[in-house]
């Protein structure tokens, strides 16, 4: 019993600590001009810290070894997640699927859509109304607000709902969309709802809310997707926001080897001698047969692997291309310790 409150209270102490701190000097008022200045090179150190230094959960935070269990536990006892996505955002739930699965883990990663207590970490799949992704709900009405900060409103006013303290939602194509425009929607619910917030259910019930960026689009640094990134980045940094940076997982290997420069596509496809001729999952894969990685993709006894992963592979595309998922369902526990109290630390 001691444990479990202790538990509660550490919890609760890292939850408060990281929601103040996420009370920054941001105006919801920023300018366009102001918020599309908030650029950053990949060279910029700022947004690019040690994983312990920053709460932005990128390539750095593939390895679930790396989470010490107790954190693991405390997410699952803790956390009450939302998250809206479609295809593309499918691709952490699909990879999270794969780890519950998988023999070696015991059934230490599950997760439940229903938040039934002992089923896992409680994560409400699609279960914010209004618009399915960002990409979608990129419109406003004549308060400047979206569709999807509108249905979180809605959701999160519920009293039925004040036990979720976590919400999501992920890019379709992120490519011509105004990232200003999601950056201003995001600090408005923050200001409402984060510790301190302007709505009631913040003096009980605070609530984190995830910045993401969008996937790869094979131009390159500096693409339409990639430069949308950078704006993203760049404000997280600026005001300690909590950043799944689903970009950064295809630009890198878990090697640490960089693939943005190569022209990296959403299937983890780049140019080695021509257009997408090569893969970097299969690079990977190669260079670790039998690895736990190789047998969550391919199968392995007792073990069927990952059935699908949306978008990698495209249409006849490579099937290794599936550790995409993988990873970012790794990713995803690494985010969600994180928010629980974990300081990054293995």
């Amino acid at each position: 019993m001691f444990l479990v409150i202790f538990r509660k209270f550490v919890f609760c102490t890292a939850l408060s600590l990281l929601l103040f701190s996420c009370v920054a000097d941001v105006k919801i008022g920023d300018s366009e001009e102001n918020l599309e200045n908030n650029n950053v090179n990949d060279e910029n150190p700022d947004y690019r810290k040690s994983p312990d230094e920053r709460m932005v959960i990128g390539h750095q935070y593939t390895n679930i070894h790396n989470i010490p269990a107790e954190w693991i536990v405390a997410a699952q006892a803790n956390l009450h997640i939302v998250y809206n996505h479609t295809s593309h955002g499918s691709q952490l739930i699909s990879g999270m699927n794969a780890l519950e699965g998988f023999p070696a883990f015991s059934g230490q990663y599950s997760w439940d859509d229903a938040g039934r207590e002992g089923s896992g970490i409680d994560l409400d799949d699609l279960g914010i109304p209004g618009a399915a992704d960002l990409s979608q709900g990129d419109s406003e009405d004549a308060n400047g607000d979206t569709p999807w900060a509108i249905g979180a409103r809605t959701l999160l006013n519920n009293p039925a709902n004040y036990h979720i303290n976590v919400v999501m939602w992920s890019w379709c194509n992120i490519a011509g969309h105004n990232i200003p425009r999601y950056l201003r929607n995001m600090e408005k619910l923050i200001a409402e709802y984060g510790v301190g917030g302007t709505n009631p259910r913040s003096a009980q019930h605070p609530v984190v809310f995830v910045f993401m960026t969008g996937h790869a689009n094979s131009g390159g640094p500096n693409d339409s997707s990639d430069s949308q990134n950078r704006l993203i980045r760049e404000h997280v940094a600026a005001h300690n926001r909590v950043l799944f940076d689903f970009a950064d997982i295809e630009n890198y290997d878990p090697d640490d080897n960089y693939f943005l420069s190569l022209n990296v596509q959403d299937d983890l496809a780049y140019n080695l001698h021509g257009v997408g001729d090569a893969n970097w999952a299969t690079d990977y894969l190669a260079r670790n047969p039998n690895s736990e990685e190789d047998f969550l993709v391919h199968g392995t006894e007792g073990y069927t692997p990952i059935s699908s992963c949306a978008h990698s592979p495209e249409a006849g595309g490579n099937h290794d291309a599936k550790l995409n998922c993988i990873l970012k369902g790794k990713a995803a526990w690494s985010l969600f310790a994180r928010i629980a109290g974990w300081d990054g630390v293995p």
